[in-house]
């Protein structure tokens, strides 16, 4: 057990590495489509694509900001430049989701998002929507959205995580009419786009669990909200059946109640081990985006 606690310390820690090891290099390769030696140029080529054509007015125009735009779309300036301009209009359009959001006391959300700090190639890092542990009199839907942004705008400070990108994992166990009322249209369409469509996060797949046919419909028609995206090829259900999760994430990369072998992190305990050991840094990319900190 205390073995346990030096490893999760551990892993807590290098959640604020921002420097890219020599094994990440070359996933930026296979993954990214990122050469190390043409990485400033095609950076200064984003750069002036944004300065030519004032689509969108970023909060940040420097080299790390923009290289994790790059990074999503296969290190690929114009498609770059289209997620970046998604991304901006995003944040225009619902500034109450980050503006002047205390980053800390989005930890009050405790449980309803999870993480394992168990990153692979295949998967990159598992977050978990517990969706049923949501309840609705204590908070509205929206600031779901604001803890599940953060989650992302914090985990994609790692090079690391803009390389291997994500996994969602959303369980509808125990959700009720109760919680289906409060997912309107407008609540739907933020989620889509924090998860993907308007994020600079390459995400691998959305597996839904434990959803009944009236879930798994409205998910469906959620996707009428959403622009045409690959990601929706990526999306599976998997009802209440556990082998077929496991047909497409390996056990070794789950927590134990999805048959897995892993210990999943709770958004709570995940944001105070980052407000234990962050650094000037940290404030100052949190603040250049808006956060309150």
């Amino acid at each position: 057990m205390e073995m346990n606690k030096i490893l999760r310390e551990i892993l807590f820690k290098a959640e604020l590495e921002r420097h890219i090891v020599s094994e990440c290099e070359d996933q930026a390769r296979i993954l990214c489509g990122e050469n190390p030696d043409k990485r400033l140029h095609v950076i200064e080529q984003l750069r002036d694509l944004i300065l030519e054509r004032g689509e969108c007015y970023p909060p940040r125009l420097d080299d790390a900001f923009l290289l994790r735009f790059l990074r999503a779309r296969n290190c690929i300036p114009a498609r770059a430049h289209r997620l970046l301009a998604r991304y901006c209009k995003f944040r225009e359009q619902n500034p109450h989701l980050w503006r002047d959001v205390y980053w800390y006391g989005i930890a009050r959300l405790g449980n309803i998002f999870e993480g394992v700090l168990f990153d692979r190639p295949d998967v990159g890092r598992l977050i978990i929507g517990r969706l049923g542990q949501w309840d609705p009199d204590v908070f509205a839907a929206d600031e779901l959205v604001r803890g599940c942004l953060l989650l992302l705008e914090v985990g994609i400070l790692q090079p690391k995580l803009q390389v291997l990108g994500g996994t969602a994992l959303v369980d509808c166990q125990g959700m009720t009419l109760k919680h289906m009322r409060h997912l309107t249209p407008s609540i739907a369409l933020q989620a889509m786009n924090v998860m993907g469509f308007a994020f600079p996060l390459q995400q691998r797949s959305v597996h839904i669990v434990n959803c009944s046919r009236v879930i798994e419909n409205l998910f469906y028609l959620f996707k009428r909200l959403a622009p045409a995206d690959d990601l929706w090829k990526r999306v599976y259900f998997h009802g209440y059946d556990y082998s077929s999760l496991h047909r497409y994430l390996d056990q070794e990369c789950l927590p134990e109640r999805y048959g897995g072998h892993r210990e999943a992190v709770s958004l709570g305990e995940w944001l105070t081990a980052i407000n234990q050991y962050r650094k000037e840094d940290f404030d100052k990319d949190m603040s250049s985006i808006g956060y309150a900190v």
